[in-house]
């Protein structure tokens, strides 16, 4: 068929609108395709990668082209593959370079690119440092390691840091652990959900802790520092580890000591917890006031010495030491750890009063304390008989010194009774003794004792002979360890024992509150730090 000029020349108008349309330029080096990146995808998952093209007009400015052909490949198939829509299926383990291009358009036109990692839901890429002592952390890298729920390097679990665990948009995450004794070099052994494996990455770890050597110096801690977990339920803390060592003790050595010295500016309460269940009955914490002489004082079990006096009431074996003292002035403390067997241990320092509530929501601070020590301040309050109060065993052995004066030689009768939250179930065990105050800066001369079974008492010191006129101290402490409210009455209280002290349904629930509230935070500490 014959076709005339003019219709020639209206099939080649027709024709450039179209190709107007659609690629608006011929200029195909101005061209480029930007390709939105995936980074990583997961064994046997796809995912669409959506790609477009543009024009450059000039500096900072792109405009879009619709209607473009895509043209997907990657540098390797096994690894990823890609359809024709731009769907990436991830095979193996591996990296590839996903490309797209433009149709139409000639090599000119720049490709878009992608480097795509496909991975197992979890890969270790590294752990950085890769020697530590104990006490010290690592911090892993790689794909879903914020997933691991336990690491461990040999024998040894490591515990995780609760804050210091997180990922990125992309799925690149970090975990970072504590790692205690006996963890020796090895690779990495990691449990995730429903996978495990070890790293490449060795970690070599030397037998001493971070703080050595803390047996003949005292390692210092600055309670004024930064605080571990700014922002989060363990804000309070000031200081934690809970990886520290007791390490093996030289040949004919029975007894090891690790000594730390806490250091602060202004006077707060403050809570020390020594805690080794791991290694329990072989070693005893306290802390003491960091001077030698006529005003040193420990507090602790077994270890509640005043003025350079030894004074170690009976108590039985825990697993650790907690110590809430109210008001410590500024200064420094210092936390002692006596061990005979290696093992881990950890130490930690909170703001605050924290009492063993977690039974009876009345075991708070009692109107008595600061009291755990002969020289803390209400221990240095003279009552004048008859005395009677219910005070408060607020954490497992903790101790209460009662100071008391008498005017003139007689016999005193001491009374107490555990007021347990339910009736006929009372597993604590209070002993008291008596202390002679020989006045400031003097040792106190033990009297006598009160050291039987049961939480009831009722004995006379100084009987038949009375005690002579002077200042005592009445001593009461829980043998078995047990947290519990308690009645006490020096002199005579015929009244006793006293109805424990009024609480107010505002009170009750405000203490359920803080008990629930304090438990919930325990457990997530518990979870994330495996004994």
């Amino acid at each position: 068929m014959r076709v005339g000029r003019g219709a020639v020349l209206a099939m080649l108008f027709s024709s450039a609108t179209i190709t107007m349309c659609v690629y608006p330029t011929e200029h195909d080096a101005s061209v480029h395709v930007s390709l939105t990146p995936v980074r990583i995808l997961l064994r046997g998952t796809d995912t669409i990668a959506t790609a477009q093209a543009w024009q450059i007009r000039g500096p900072a400015d792109s405009q879009p082209i619709p209607n473009v052909v895509f043209l997907w490949s990657s540098s390797d198939p096994s690894v990823a593959a890609v359809d024709a829509h731009g769907r990436i299926t991830g095979v193996k383990s591996g990296t590839v370079v996903i490309t797209v291009a433009a149709a139409n358009f000639d090599e000119r036109a720049v490709v878009g690119a992608d480097t795509v990692r496909v991975s197992a839901p979890l890969e270790i890429d590294s752990i950085r440092p890769q020697t530590v002592r104990f006490g010290e952390t690592i911090t892993v890298y790689g794909v879903g390691v914020d997933s691991i729920f336990q690491a461990s390097l040999a024998s040894a679990v490591l515990v995780p840091n609760p804050v210091a665990r997180g990922r990125d948009a992309t799925g690149y995450a970090y975990s970072t652990y504590w790692v205690p004794p006996p963890a020796h070099r090895d690779s990495l052994f990691y449990i995730g959900n429903g996978v495990f494996g070890f790293s490449n990455d060795t970690v070599r770890v030397i037998q001493r802790d971070l703080y050595e050597p803390d047996d003949v110096t005292p390692a210092m801690l600055n309670l004024d520092g930064p605080r571990p977990f700014p922002g989060t339920a363990f804000a309070a803390v000031l200081f934690t580890n809970p990886a520290l060592a007791f390490e093996v003790l030289p040949r004919d050595s029975v007894l090891g000591v690790d000594w730390y010295r806490l250091g602060q500016t202004n006077p707060r309460d403050l809570t020390v917890i020594i805690s080794g269940s791991e290694v329990k009955g072989t070693f005893a914490g306290f802390v003491s006031n960091a001077v030698d002489g006529p005003s040193s004082w420990t507090v602790g079990p077994g270890s509640h010495n005043c003025r350079g006096k030894k004074f170690s009431p009976k108590e039985a074996v825990g697993d650790s030491t907690v110590i809430a003292l109210a008001g410590q002035p500024a200064g420094s403390l210092d936390a002692i750890a006596l061990y005979s067997q290696p093992g881990r241990y950890g130490l930690t320092v909170v703001e605050g009063y924290l009492t063993s509530n977690r039974f009876d929501a009345r075991i708070v601070k009692d109107a008595h304390e600061e009291d755990d020590y002969c020289d803390a301040p209400g221990a240095q309050v003279t009552e004048a008989l008859p005395f009677q109060a219910t005070l408060t065993i607020d954490n497992p052995h903790d101790v209460d010194w009662i100071k008391f004066h008498l005017p003139a030689a007689q016999p005193v009768r001491i009374r107490t009774a555990a007021l347990p939250a339910v009736a006929l179930q009372d597993s604590s065990d209070i002993d008291v003794y008596l202390l002679h105050d020989n006045g400031a800066g003097n040792p106190p001369d033990s009297l006598g004792a009160y050291a039987h079974a049961g939480s009831t008492i009722d004995t006379t010191f100084g009987f038949p002979i009375a005690l002579a006129a002077g200042d005592y101290y009445a001593v009461v402490v829980d043998f078995a360890g047990v947290p519990t409210p308690y009645a006490i009455c020096i002199g005579n209280c015929a009244s006793f024992p006293a109805p424990p002290t009024p609480v107010s349904p505002a009170e009750v629930q405000a203490a359920e509150r803080r008990r629930t509230a304090l438990e919930a935070t325990a457990r997530r500490f518990e979870e994330r730090h495996p004994q």
